[in-house]
């Protein structure tokens, strides 16, 4: 790594210690910025090319935390790598400072050899996934043009994949929302949002027409980020709308493939922080081939993730065959039972895997409950823990379109009110 080449910037109020990390810096051939504070620090980084910035929490007028959110929510800005830099020792301040995105944390008084220390490395990982950013831009490149020509030999529609590409890019693609109900007392807890293709010709297609070749291609990437700043979006307004239903949160499917973006811790903390979000109102949903897949990828996305403070559903849960060992490793709040249990009416089954969720101090969600008799077994089974126990399906409210479920929800909070 060539430190001519390396420009750090330095954002700290106080004089002295800015010329002392200044000093330090620039005498091991590093290119040093300097700024007095978080508006001077924010324009200096949106007109330099950065590799890294130090940044002081304690500011007036715009402390630490809130220069690093305007920095992580900037698309020029959200990669750089920013160390915190503060005089006290506190333990809230430092979980909050890696929240919001800093990757370390260095206490005043300085150090030389620490200060050093942890730039220097920071530098070489920054700089090594950069070059695995680029290296992965390669690998999706040539998974594109293989992409092609797997189609020909196995039979994969290419002109699905183009017409699909077309769709989207169009403006073709809705969001619909299926109300989650809590079985205890019938309240509205929170939403799934559900993908589908209104297609010129064909009409509303749902997502068993499509998905499967979106999750198969690139086509995931886009189309599920467009997916959660859409949920999110949407959640935001019926807050401010509904200010009784402030709880509500939502549910967004997220596919092994997404797992593997690089920039989607990022993306879902720009989200959050751009339309205001609880993060607790955030649940994404996973598949048990999503849990058994690279344990340690896959732990090291949802952990940070998680560090975020959303919560996790394993999705139709008893399908598939995941550990149960996987059920402890990971991060997971909510296990969605699914639907073929309660249609099939194996209710032995169910209270088996609710029990087991209860027991890790996890709740359940069963989807497709479709009669009043279906909720009457489950009060049944769960006397004691129906307060943990939702439920999903077409007996509370069909998957609606976004302007159907602010309908939906305007009769249910003015039911309540009465």
């Amino acid at each position: 790594m060539n430190k001519n080449n390396v420009t750090i910037l330095v954002v700290e109020d106080t004089l002295y210690n800015l010329k002392l990390l200044s000093a330090i810096l620039t005498n091991q051939g590093y290119k040093v910025l300097e700024a007095t504070n978080g508006r001077e620090g924010l324009a200096l980084a949106n007109s330099h090319e950065l590799s890294l910035i130090l940044l002081d929490i304690k500011m007036p007028d715009m402390n630490g935390y809130e220069v690093c959110l305007h920095l992580k929510n900037n698309p020029n800005t959200q990669l750089i790598p920013i160390v915190f830099i503060s005089a006290t020792d506190n333990i809230e301040e430092k979980v909050e400072a890696f929240a919001i995105g800093g990757i370390d944390f260095i206490n005043k008084p300085f150090h030389v050899v620490e200060v050093l220390a942890r730039v220097e490395t920071h530098l070489r990982v920054s700089s090594l996934q950069a070059q695995l950013l680029a290296q992965t831009k390669i690998l999706e490149s040539q998974n594109i043009r293989l992409q092609k020509e797997l189609s020909n030999l196995v039979g994969v529609d290419w002109e699905l994949y183009s017409r699909i590409k077309q769709g989207f890019e169009n403006q073709e693609f809705q969001v619909f929302y299926q109300p989650i109900f809590n079985l205890r007392d019938d309240t509205v807890i929170g939403l799934e949002a559900l993908i589908r293709w209104q297609h010129p010709e064909k009409g509303l297609l749902a997502p068993g027409e499509f998905i499967e070749l979106v999750e198969a291609t690139d086509l995931i990437y886009p189309v599920g980020k467009w997916v959660i700043d859409s949920a999110c979006r949407q959640l935001h307004l019926w807050h401010k709308s509904f200010p009784s239903l402030a709880h509500l949160t939502m549910n967004v499917n997220v596919s092994t493939r997404q797992l593997t973006d690089f920039n989607l811790v990022s993306y879902v903390r720009a989200i959050l922080s751009s339309y205001q979000i609880n993060p607790r109102s955030l649940k994404l949903e996973i598949t048990e081939s999503t849990v058994m897949g690279d344990r340690d990828r896959t732990l090291q996305i949802l952990d940070q993730l998680k560090a975020l403070n959303i919560q996790f559903c394993i999705d139709d849960f008893g399908t598939g065959y995941s550990s149960l060992r996987r059920l402890t490793d990971f991060p997971i709040d909510i296990l969605k039972i699914d639907r073929s249990f309660i249609h099939n009416a194996e209710w032995i089954i169910v209270r088996a895997i609710a029990s087991l969720a209860f027991s890790l101090g996890k709740e359940v969600v069963i989807e497709g409950v479709e009669t009043i008799e279906q909720v009457d077994k489950l009060r049944e089974l769960f006397p004691d823990s129906i307060g943990r126990v939702y439920g999903q399906g077409y007996l509370f409210a069909r998957p609606l379109s976004a302007d159907a479920t602010t309908e939906f929800l305007q009769n249910y909070a003015i039911a309540a009110i009465d």
